[in-house]
């Protein structure tokens, strides 16, 4: 339960600055990794192999970060891999699942009403935060 507190907590607080100011504050999601890791350890119910494995999507998407030039960006990678280490793998990948489908459908709808072109960045954190409450509620 703290777990899902600590994420919602700041994935709301990064949600507003990512809308406004199109930023995630290295700070904050520094302070999240610190405090999933943290809180894992005082928990002492996950193995070091489960919490490497919650890693792996974070790590995915630093990779596609850097492969796309932060066409996802480097806070938004930083805040999945303190998802992956707070909920589990499986959690954080139904929670990216829903988050790209969510951003997907976004920017299908602003093509298609012309409110944006292709290159048009869209902040990610608001899906990532819809994905994990979609989740939390159980998903579809």
């Amino acid at each position: 339960m703290y777990q899902r507190i600590l994420t919602g907590a700041v994935l709301l607080g990064c949600a507003v600055t990512d809308l406004k100011c199109r930023k995630i504050y290295k700070a904050a999601a520094a302070g999240y990794l610190a405090l999933a890791v943290l809180g894992q350890l005082a928990r002492r119910t996950a193995t070091v192999a489960q919490m490497a494995f919650g890693l792996l999507p974070g790590i995915f998407c630093l990779v596609v970060s850097w492969l796309s030039g932060q066409g996802l960006g480097y806070g938004d990678s930083v805040l999945v891999l303190g998802c992956g280490l707070s909920l589990g793998f499986w959690p954080c990948m139904e929670t990216l699942f829903f988050a790209f489908f969510l951003s997907g459908l976004w920017a299908v709808i602003l093509l298609v009403l012309r409110k944006a072109g292709r290159k048009k960045e869209i902040p990610f954190v608001p899906f990532l935060l819809a994905g994990a409450l979609i989740q939390w509620a159980g998903g579809v």
